[in-house]
């Protein structure tokens, strides 16, 4: 007995000595940061902000890769699959976390084995319009598809995506009916736009507006329930007759399962840090995009208080199972 107690009290030494030897030499190298859109849209400047600021916390290098596709759900099965040593994060949207485990019968990855990092920011999406279209607001957009129903098309980031969502709650609302095409991500959807090969798009700010500035596309309006502090003059589709019109994109940081909690907190010290960085903020706000906590927490509330509504929304839209 005595020496079985010695056995069982030097493994716990040996283990507690192992961790605190992590927790002091965690990293040791560069950091893999996973995007789950292509290089260039909001998620992917999103992602190089933030890892370029953390990186000075942590001391090592945050090293992004793009791995886009389907819904997210390419990168997200990648970083789940990786070794759980915190070298291997991901940047998990609203898509990763909540709305595929509703949108796909069979999934890569399981939406609820991710260790979490923290919660980032939210941001809103705009309605845009080709050019092409004689369209000059919203009330134009629903009026034509009233009369024409399923002739006008609409872009995405992809299935699940918050530009999907947003489209089908719009279809919802509007009472219309607009043939979804999705993409990659924003990188590829615009372009599309903009020589007339789809006919509208929600689209996050960060590209959206500047393509909307230079008078490439048409803007309409915004998917939050208020106006955005950045873009004052653009009015909400609930300002416009779609009450309680509510529509975001929320990005977080998650690594895969099992990932060792001394490697975790200082991801989740060097993210909060991040978030409170004056200049990150108003890059951040400069995107449309409000920063958070940077916590566990708040990711973890995030999305038990979202699960409900995305599932009651796919639901009503009568959106397909992929």
């Amino acid at each position: 007995m005595i020496r079985t107690s010695f056995k069982l009290l030097a493994t716990l030494l040996l283990s507690a000595a192992a961790l605190g030897a992590q927790a002091d030499t965690y990293p040791s190298r560069p950091i893999k940061v996973v995007s789950p859109f292509p290089a260039g849209g909001a998620t992917d400047v999103l992602t190089r902000i933030l890892a370029e600021r953390m990186a000075k916390t942590l001391g090592q290098p945050m090293i992004v890769e793009n791995k886009a596709g389907a819904g997210t759900s390419i990168g997200a099965a990648f970083v789940s699959r990786e070794a759980p040593d915190g070298y291997t994060i991901l940047m998990a949207t609203n898509s990763t976390l909540v709305t595929n485990r509703y949108l796909y019968k069979e999934l890569p990855y399981d939406p609820d084995g991710f260790a979490r990092i923290g919660m980032v920011g939210v941001g809103p999406l705009v309605l845009l319009s080709s050019p092409k279209r004689p369209f000059n607001s919203t009330q134009d957009v629903v009026a034509y598809a009233k009369q024409n129903p399923g002739k006008l098309t609409f872009a995405t980031f992809g299935p699940g995506t918050s530009s999907h969502l947003a489209g089908e709650l719009f279809k919802a609302r509007a009472g219309i009916d607009i043939l979804h095409v999705p993409f990659k991500g924003a990188t590829q959807a615009l372009p599309a736009l903009i020589s007339g090969d789809v006919d509208l798009f929600f689209d996050m700010v960060a590209t959206g507006m500047p393509q909307a500035d230079a008078g490439k596309v048409k803007v309409f309006a915004i998917t939050s329930p208020t106006r955005l502090a950045t873009q004052p003059k653009l009015e909400t589709l609930a300002e416009q007759g779609y009450p309680a019109f509510d529509l975001t994109a929320w990005f977080s940081f998650v690594a895969p399962k099992g990932t060792p909690a001394p490697a975790l907190e200082k991801l989740q010290q060097a993210l909060a840090e991040t978030l409170q960085d004056e200049t990150v903020k108003k890059r951040m706000l400069d995107m449309g995009i409000d920063p958070r906590t940077g916590t566990a927490a708040e990711l973890d509330k995030q999305i038990k208080t979202e699960q409900p509504i995305i599932s009651q929304l796919i639901k009503q839209a009568n959106i397909v199972l992929q």
